[in-house]
């Protein structure tokens, strides 16, 4: 057994009610714990709060990035392999893209049923 193992063993906890953590029922923090505690928080908020940031500002470049693949492929200014060479995107990304946009396809169907009448 541990020294962890061994130091809990006679330690009785009882679930917190918010969630799965453990509220220790013998625990006190001392007032340099509690300094630390709230400079840690402090600190993941912070970062938190910069991580957030960065997402929106990805997530405003990645719809820029696809309206521009959605303009050039409606104008047909570029082919979507070298649309993809030139993006983060795969070929079949960029179909999908311009599938959801409702970019129609370079050409027709070519094959009719049979079981209809034109």
């Amino acid at each position: 057994m541990t020294h962890q193992m061994q130091a809990l063993r006679g330690i009785r906890f009882r679930p917190h009610p918010g969630g799965c953590n453990h509220m220790w029922e013998h625990a006190v923090m001392t007032s340099e714990e509690r300094e630390r505690e709230a400079a840690a928080l402090a600190e993941l908020d912070e970062l938190t709060a910069a991580y957030q940031e960065a997402e929106e500002v990805l997530d405003r470049a990645r719809e820029a990035l696809q309206a521009s693949i959605i303009k050039h492929l409606m104008e047909r200014n570029a082919a979507p392999g070298k649309i993809a060479a030139h993006s983060p995107y795969d070929r079949n990304h960029i179909r999908r893209i311009g599938v959801q946009a409702g970019v129609p396809p370079l050409r027709g169907k070519t094959v009719r049923s049979a079981k209809t009448s034109d």
